[in-house]
């Protein structure tokens, strides 16, 4: 610990430095363990998961393969549905890099590289989520794809002719047509089972089929009911479809508060609309917010921690005597070693905090109604 002590300022270990002096000013040591926890990733997964496979885990891939599938089941399919296999490895992706970086963070390997090179290697190391490039650029890719998708669902619901339908459709277990999910005793809680955990394996292995609300068609019987249903959901061309899939997407952005039902008169829409485009002014705005939150949340948490520690380790070098160092040493380093284990745990939360509201957000996007 002896550079952080002789360290002037306590931030120093806690902000950004160029590995490179003022050759590469933008490629610090955050950026360094960016590609440390990406190669990470590269390296293990792919050895761990080469292809699939039914057999019991065990080792490091039953310790993945654990968090895997809680995050697919516990966190990602009760907002998804049916849309959940296809956001899965973007989420997967998220969870795990945010955590490698914010696990790497804790291990202090610019002080370790320091000591052993006697002074010369400074700064090879760090949190690379406590840098506001990392979080921003995390946030910013989440926005693009979250908007992306919700753009993209509304493209293909007006492809398929499934665009404005209706209401969320709850289906039973074996995807029989709708039904009101409180009286379906095969979506009710098992014993030592949560909630969303269905005992049909159909519907655990493959919740796209599973939960097919969105892609669920009526099945008219009557050939006068099917002339109506293809009247009333017609397809349209790709062409057409991605050029009113934004406008759609902007008018659904929004609640219509007093939007004329059937039978009612038109006249109700000359409230609605001002109504709309206020409440479609702050909708914009807190779309803005979301990934700014999302951000900043990261950012803080993560610089905060290290922050306190540097301060504390501090603490022991304003003490004049040797004496009042010993004790302030020790108070300071129990203390230090209790907030390193406090470090730990907000770094796998931070992760799992990020990914989860990601998933809502995605949610909100391409399922509203769920």
């Amino acid at each position: 610990m002896s550079p952080i002590l002789a360290a002037v300022d306590p931030l120093e270990h806690v902000v950004s430095h160029p590995m490179f002096g003022n050759h590469l000013t933008w490629f610090t040591n955050q950026s360094f363990m960016a590609l440390v926890a990406g190669g990470l990733m590269l390296l293990i997964f792919p050895r761990l998961f080469p292809r699939p496979d039914s057999s019991a885990p065990t080792g490091a891939k039953n310790f993945f393969e654990s968090i895997l599938e809680f995050l697919r089941i516990e966190v990602f399919r009760p907002a998804l549905k049916e849309h959940t296999d296809k956001f899965v490895p973007f989420l997967w992706t998220v969870f795990f890099f945010i955590g490698f970086c914010n696990v790497l963070g804790c291990i202090p390997f610019a002080d370790f590289f320091e000591l052993i090179s006697g002074g010369h290697i400074h700064h090879l190391g760090g949190t690379a989520t406590g840098s506001i490039n990392t979080t921003a650029t995390l946030a910013i890719c989440a926005f693009f794809f979250i908007h992306f998708h919700g753009i993209d669902t509304v493209a293909h619901a007006l492809m398929n002719g499934t665009y404005g339908q209706g209401h969320h459709q709850e289906h039973s277990s074996n995807g029989r047509p709708p039904h009101e999910a409180a009286h379906d005793l095969e979506h009710m809680r098992g014993e030592a089972l949560p909630a969303e955990l269905n005992p049909d394996p159909d519907a655990l292995n493959n919740p796209t089929r599973h939960y097919r609300d969105d892609e669920f068609r009526l099945r008219p019987v009557e050939t006068a009911a099917a002339d109506v249903y293809e009247r009333q959901f017609k397809k349209l061309t790709p062409a057409m479809a991605i050029l009113l899939a934004v406008p759609l997407y902007l008018w659904n952005f929004a609640p219509h508060p007093f939007k004329p039902q059937p039978g009612e008169s038109k006249a109700k829409w000359l409230m609605d609309v001002p109504f709309f485009l206020f409440l479609l002014v702050l909708e914009l705005l807190g779309a803005l917010v979301k990934p700014f939150a999302l951000c900043m949340r990261l950012f803080a948490n993560m610089v905060a921690g290290h922050a306190v520690l540097a301060v504390l380790i501090s603490l022991i070098v304003g003490v004049p005597t040797l004496l009042g160092q010993l004790g302030v040493g020790l108070a300071a380093g129990t203390l230090d070693v209790a907030i390193q284990f406090l470090e730990l745990f907000v770094a796998l939360l931070q992760a799992y905090i990020f990914t989860f509201l990601t998933t809502l957000f995605i949610a909100s996007a391409v399922a509203p109604e769920h």
